[in-house]
């Protein structure tokens, strides 16, 4: 693993590039059984910069990766920001109007919902069932429905809307 991270230093080098060690992670992937049989010596390599100490989690292109590639941690951290924003939203919606809202909404929440969203397949139940919640209320904003309001029906709703707007803008 040094040499390889040597030969990465030298790539780096050779392109007039700076190898950080402060600024690089390390992460070691496998089954729970695996990772418990490396040893503190494999967690930490010694580079000439100073040490590089495996992660339990690192982050890469935004999503969040950890080291049983469970993608749990990513849909925590996707449905943590989802709610903030909708916080914020719902603190404005009295003072936009219904496409000002359905953007909003579809900017800063769906987007989060649908970037990467293949990596949810293989999560538990509960974290899928989390990201649906998500959106759900994301549906009732936009819509603003109350809070009891069967969620299907409003998917379904947005949906329908969604398949007439753009019958109308393609034809």
């Amino acid at each position: 693993m040094i040499a390889a991270i040597n030969d990465i230093n030298r790539w780096s080098q050779s392109l007039k590039l700076k190898f950080n060690a402060q600024k690089s992670e390390v992460i070691w992937l496998g089954t729970r059984q695996q990772l418990a049989k490396l040893s503190q010596a494999d967690m930490m390599l010694q580079l000439p910069d100073g040490p590089l100490i495996s992660q339990s989690t690192v982050r890469n292109l935004g999503v969040q990766l950890d080291s049983e590639l469970g993608f749990d941690v990513q849909a925590r951290h996707c449905v943590k920001s989802c709610y903030y924003h909708l916080r914020r939203i719902s603190q404005i919606k009295r003072y936009v109007d219904q496409d000002c809202l359905r953007s909003l909404v579809h900017a800063f929440v769906t987007s989060r919902l649908d970037y990467c969203n293949s990596l949810y397949a293989h999560c538990n139940v509960s974290t899928r069932q989390r990201l649906q919640r998500v959106q759900n209320r994301a549906a009732r904003a936009v819509l603003n429905a109350p809070p009891l309001t069967p969620s299907l029906q409003l998917l379904r709703q947005l949906y329908i809307g969604y398949l007439l707007k753009r019958e109308f803008r393609i034809g």
